[in-house]
């Protein structure tokens, strides 16, 4: 069969996967044959024998295969951040190297992609996975669907693939690798999603435990932030400081009827020290609306919040 044209960049974070990387490769190799393609490894400073392994691969691989070893833990966003910058192709997709995604759901990915889509996220329509696990997840991908209109089922997949100025424009740090979608969205990219097969994990454990929730439900509200204040803070700050200062009003209206009324002196009321705690708190919010404003002003000079699909003349 012959070749197509467009090259695919496979990137896959390891972190102590020695038991499913020959398997995984062999996978690989065998969806993708049909492309001018390339998989980089990342080692995100593993303590087993995947570098071994690695090496291994790289040497006798059937398609080309480059490694790159960090030199100790540094998480999945950094190991993904490394692998696209080495990636030279025109669609970039990441798997996880657990094997519970099948690299031979690659290609219907890749035909997405070069049927027009910017990025394509898979769907683990029948998650094998304990409940533990499904449970947040579920509710967590509601949550961020709901709140930025991006109708996507499974946000935490780790099979994706993308054009390369979607990457290009959107950077990757902390656990914001899962919010990709949800960016290039806010970008005006065409995001689409297929469903694709899950496996349970054979090998290893999850890398993954409590904290995740914990960091994912701040990284969600850093999204919701980036994705609908970004450009206008003082719509957040400005709104919160509104509402403290008209409930300080309100109460302290309360105390000017109650000394009006029953005599009641201000002076001494404990809800003097509230009135002036929201007051305060509210003026406050909206400094920081206007200094948030400010920034956004000057950063308008270096970095557009707009994204040019192409030009003609």
């Amino acid at each position: 069969m012959t070749k197509q044209p467009t090259q695919v960049s496979l990137v896959v974070p390891v972190y102590n996967e020695e038991e499913s990387l020959p398997e995984l490769h062999q996978k690989i190799e065998s969806a993708l044959t049909d492309y001018a393609a390339e998989v980089i490894y990342v080692d995100d400073g593993s303590t087993d024998r995947s570098p071994q392994i690695l090496e291994e691969l790289q040497a006798n691989s059937k398609i080309q295969v480059k490694v790159v070893f960090f030199r100790k833990n540094f998480g999945k966003s950094a190991g993904l951040s490394a692998g696209i910058e080495e990636a030279q192709g025109d669609i970039i997709m990441t798997i996880d190297a657990d094997l519970q995604n099948d690299p031979k759901d690659m290609p219907r990915i890749i035909e997405e992609i070069q049927n027009g889509a910017d990025l394509v996220s898979g769907w683990r329509i029948n998650r094998d996975d304990p409940l533990e696990k499904t449970l947040p997840s579920k509710f967590f991908n509601r949550t961020i669907s709901r709140l930025s209109g991006l109708p996507i089922h499974d946000f935490n997949c780790g099979l994706k693939a993308y054009r390369r100025e979607v990457l290009e424009e959107l950077p990757i740090y902390g656990d914001m690798h899962r919010f990709i979608p949800v960016l290039a969205h806010r970008k005006g990219f065409l995001v689409k999603e297929i469903k694709i097969d899950h496996h349970p994990r054979r090998f290893g454990v999850s890398k993954y435990g409590f904290e995740r929730y914990l960091h994912g439900a701040l990284d969600m509200l850093t999204v919701i932030f980036l994705t609908t204040y970004l450009v206008r803070p003082m719509h957040l700050f400005g709104g919160f400081g509104l509402g403290t200062i008209f409930v300080g009003s309100v109460l302290f209206l309360y105390l000017v009827f109650g000394r009006w009324v029953w005599g009641v002196s201000i002076g001494t009321s404990p809800l003097l020290a509230v009135v002036l705690l929201m007051i305060g708190m509210g003026m406050q919010l909206l400094i920081f609306g206007l200094l948030a404003e400010m920034i956004v002003h000057f950063r308008k000079t270096q970095h557009q919040e707009f994204s040019i699909k192409k030009k003609l003349g």
